[in-house]
């Protein structure tokens, strides 16, 4: 099990960023299989901004890796919760590790919708006119440096090893893959999975245009932290109507460009 908990016996490309690649084609493909809704927009122009980010995104994070990994050494080494006392130590902690982690992505991403100067980068993910897979890789290079040192350094506080934090992305990639996707799920499964996982009916109020609805549904991996919080905004469904995503003053044509979306920090001027 030591082997395990140092990482080397679990495949590299499983707990990297090369993960998300494989994941995302396949929630695309059910897409196209079973969707639920079928956008009348053109998704050309929004596939090619939201992939292009992806890939800046990766980019990024492939040049702080040895930075991070310098920092998260030092201070998970220093961390009184960092133990695994032999196999069965192992999986406590890693279950430890992953309810924690998603608590403090929690309270990460109430704080990128708070305080203006993260809203200005994070208000990028939340201007897509349209909600399927590829939103959850529209992000604004800025924001994924933000992220990656506080969840990163964060984590590593909190006792969590590397190993238990690409375990928790891999983790919260799928869960957010589905979370954005346009799938037709069995209604049995959705009500059976409602406080359990984040899903696609929980998620897509996040994404509405109403900065109430946008203000809640935080939830990353598991949706009761936004009950517990008072952040809770209801679930996308037959009672609620159809959702308007995107943020008002962002729907134009010219604000979805590739370009524009890296400049949008610069356009936000408030937080509603």
């Amino acid at each position: 099990m030591s082997a395990l908990w140092d990482g080397h016996s679990i495949s590299d490309i499983l707990f990297s960023g090369g993960a998300i690649v494989p994941l995302l084609l396949g929630v695309a493909l059910l897409e196209l299989v079973i969707p639920e809704h079928k956008d009348p927009q053109p998704f050309g122009r929004r596939w090619f901004s939201n992939y292009s980010l992806m890939a800046i995104v990766v980019a990024v994070n492939t040049l702080l890796a040895p930075t991070l990994a310098f920092l998260t050494d030092i201070i998970l080494a220093r961390s009184p919760l960092n133990w695994a006392p032999g196999e069965f130590g192992f999986w406590i902690h890693l279950a430890y590790a992953v309810l924690v982690l998603d608590l403090l992505a929690y309270a990460v991403h109430r704080a990128l919708h708070s305080a203006l100067p993260l809203w200005r980068l994070h208000a990028l993910h939340h201007s897509d006119t349209s909600l399927d897979v590829s939103t959850t890789v529209r992000h604004h290079p800025g924001e994924a440096i933000v992220t990656a040192f506080v969840l990163g350094i964060g984590g590593a506080a909190l006792g969590c090893s590397a190993l238990e934090v690409a375990t928790y992305g891999v983790i919260e990639n799928v869960v957010q893959l589905i979370g954005h996707a346009d799938i037709r799920f069995p209604a049995w499964l959705t009500r059976a999975n409602r406080w359990v996982l984040v899903t696609p009916q929980f998620h897509r109020i996040h994404h509405s245009s109403s900065p109430l609805e946008t203000d809640s549904n935080y939830g990353q991996v598991f949706p009761f932290w936004d009950k517990l919080f008072g952040t809770f905004g209801g679930f996308a469904d037959a009672a609620r109507g159809p959702v308007e995503y995107g943020l008002r003053d962002f729907r134009d044509e010219v604000s979805q460009r590739f370009d524009q979306t890296l400049l949008l920090p610069l356009r936000v001027t408030r937080r509603d």
